[in-house]
């Protein structure tokens, strides 16, 4: 499992093929609506005395600051120790005039600040981590049941949080003999044999079953959420991993046409957003990928990046902190994620933790979700 860590390389909005992760609103990036003052912050002039800047060394005060421009800064300042005084330089040129180029800069110098004390003076980073995650279907339907709807989601300490994540399409990698073993395909991970091994036999007998929440969807969650419970039980210490068998995910043997079925070996990629401290990220990476797993209870994600975000330069020479590039619904979510994680970055039983709770929310999701459909569908008649 190869971890590309480049530890000095931003990835900015929009980067690495997919969508935007963290919910980054344009018209908010704009200066249009949904700004508001964060944190408490009810302006910039309390700062103008300090000596100091929050979080910072920067032995000159905010006025001394302001004819400095961005050649003011320090030639050791990191990149995110940059973006900080960036962002507080722009607001300082602004100053009170009038304006949506300033009500742009003010707000987003609060929104530093803000990150700035959730910080509380820890050396942290945001980072991008990449996933693939591993599963066997019949088809493209039955690949979407089995990893972009309720199962094969990574969850943070904190739990579920779309907001932080990326998910792609499942894309077809190869094929299975049996459903049992064969030819996987190239670009398959390490153990995707193993995956395609795992497949629930008993949901063959609910193959032409396509309907959401329907009979074949039930049988993916539900056997998912018994390979949480194994996987917890393994992280623990308090069962072995068995090889699986030719048999239904219920322990029955498999239905008849099980040794006809045509399985298929699929692949989506996640990128998930998180916060890491020195030597922490490729730990937090295993994480996530731990908290992903196949019908047994193994793990089904391979880490095949982990890159640092610190924002990006604009046209102006000036860096903007990734924070800017945040929705603030994710840089709630980051830190309170991090706070969890902080104490026992990489213990099992706090990963064991995590996969219990995600065994329960999987499947409170999937009823609710079910639910809520059967109501629309009832009050439609």
């Amino acid at each position: 499992m190869g971890i590309d860590a480049v530890s000095g390389e931003g990835v900015s909005r929009g980067s690495g093929g997919g969508p935007p992760v963290g919910g980054t609103d344009p018209a908010r990036r704009a200066g249009v609506g949904g700004g508001g003052e964060l944190g408490g912050f009810e302006g910039l002039g309390g700062l103008a005395g300090d000596r100091e800047l929050t979080g910072l060394s920067v032995p000159v005060g905010l006025t001394g600051l302001r004819g400095l421009g961005c050649g003011g800064r320090a030639g050791g300042d990191t990149p995110l120790t940059e973006g900080v005084i960036d962002a507080r330089l722009r607001a300082l040129e602004y100053d009170a005039a009038p304006g949506a180029d300033a009500q742009r800069a003010r707000r987003d110098a609060m929104e530093v600040e803000h990150w700035e004390a959730l910080r509380r003076g820890r050396y942290v980073r945001l980072w991008t981590v990449y996933l693939d995650v591993w599963a066997a279907a019949l088809d493209a339907c039955d690949a979407a049941y089995r990893l972009v709807r309720y199962v094969r989601q990574p969850h943070h300490r904190v739990g579920d949080l779309p907001i932080l994540r990326s998910t792609g399409v499942p894309e077809l990698c190869g094929t299975a003999d049996n459903g049992v073993g064969g030819s996987v395909g190239e670009g398959a991970g390490e153990g995707a044999g193993d995956v395609v091994a795992t497949y629930p036999c008993d949901a063959l007998a609910y193959r032409r079953d396509r309907t959401p929440f329907g009979a074949l969807e039930r049988v993916h969650v539900a056997t998912y959420v018994r390979a949480l419970a194994a996987a917890r039980d393994r992280l623990l210490g308090s069962s072995t991993m068995c090889s699986p068998g030719p048999r239904g995910a219920d322990g029955h043997g498999a239905p008849p046409g099980a040794a006809d079925s045509a399985l298929r070996l699929w692949r989506v990629r996640h990128r998930v957003l998180c916060l890491a401290g020195p030597g922490e990220a490729g730990a937090r990476a295993a994480e996530l990928a731990a908290t992903v797993v196949d019908d047994v209870g193994a793990p089904a994600a391979e880490v095949v990046a982990v890159r640092a975000d610190d924002g990006y330069v604009d046209g102006e020479g000036r860096r903007v902190h990734p924070v800017l590039t945040l929705d603030p619904r994710a840089v709630s979510a980051l830190w309170a994620d991090y706070d969890a994680a902080e104490a026992d970055v990489g213990q099992p039983s706090a990963i064991a933790d995590v996969v219990a709770r995600a065994a329960v929310h999987v499947w409170s999701a999937f009823t609710h979700g079910r639910d809520g459909c059967s109501g629309e569908r009832n009050a439609a008649r």
